[in-house]
C-alpha cells in the first residue's frame, strides 16, 4: 500500500546522500573493450533476462577475457551467467530494506571487487539496482534513460519501451558494440 512512497523516500534519500558528488566528463572512446571487470545487473523479470543474455550473445567475445560479475534476483541462469569468468551473486528480498535499497552487508560483498564498468539492464527503473551501480563507484555506470537515472548513470540509453524486451536489449548490444 505505501510501496510508491517507501519507494520515494528511498530515492529521495540517495539524492541527499549524493547530492555533492558531480560526474566529470569521461571519454567513452573503446571504454568497454578496456575494461576489465564488468558488474551486469539482470532484470528482475526473468524473460527479460533470458532475452538480454540472448542479446549479448553477440559480443560473447568482447566479455571472454574480462571479470564479470552478475547480480540475478533468479536462481534460474541465463546465457550471460555461462560466461567465462562469470560470477554470479543472487540478490533476494531480506537483500533489500523497506525503502527499495539494498542493504549494507550486500554492498559490502559488491565493494569486495573493483568494477571499471557496471551495467543494468532493468528496462523499468528498479531502485536496489540502480544504487549498486551507483555504489560501486564504477567510472563507467549504464543504465536506461529515465526521471530518476541521473543520479545513478553517467551512460543512458533511451529506447522505446512500446518495442518487445528482445528488440530493446539487441539494440542495446547494438549501442555497446560502438564502445
Amino acid at each position: 500500500m505505501f510501496e510508491h512512497t517507501l519507494e520515494y523516500i528511498g530515492l529521495q534519500y540517495t539524492k541527499f546522500l549524493h547530492r555533492k558528488e558531480k560526474d566529470t566528463s569521461q571519454e567513452l572512446t573503446d571504454f568497454l573493450t578496456r575494461s576489465r571487470s564488468i558488474l551486469i545487473v539482470l532484470p528482475v523479470d526473468y524473460e527479460d533476462a533470458q532475452a538480454a543474455g540472448n542479446a549479448f550473445r553477440t559480443i560473447r567475445d568482447t566479455l571472454e577475457n574480462k571479470e564479470i560479475t552478475i547480480v540475478t534476483e533468479g536462481i534460474r541462469s541465463t546465457s550471460l551467467s555461462e560466461l567465462p569468468k562469470s560470477k554470479v551473486i543472487r540478490i533476494s528480498a531480506s537483500h533489500i530494506n523497506k525503502f527499495f535499497l539494498p542493504r549494507q552487508h550486500f554492498l559490502e560483498r559488491i565493494r569486495q571487487a573493483h568494477f571499471d564498468v557496471t551495467i543494468d539492464l532493468n528496462l523499468d527503473f528498479v531502485l536496489y539496482a540502480a544504487y549498486i551501480c551507483k555504489a560501486t563507484d564504477a567510472k563507467y555506470r549504464i543504465g536506461l534513460a529515465d526521471r530518476a537515472a541521473d543520479t545513478f548513470y553517467n551512460v543512458q540509453f533511451n529506447f522505446n519501451k512500446s518495442q518487445p524486451a528482445s528488440y530493446i536489449y539487441q539494440q542495446f548490444v547494438q549501442y555497446l558494440k560502438m564502445f
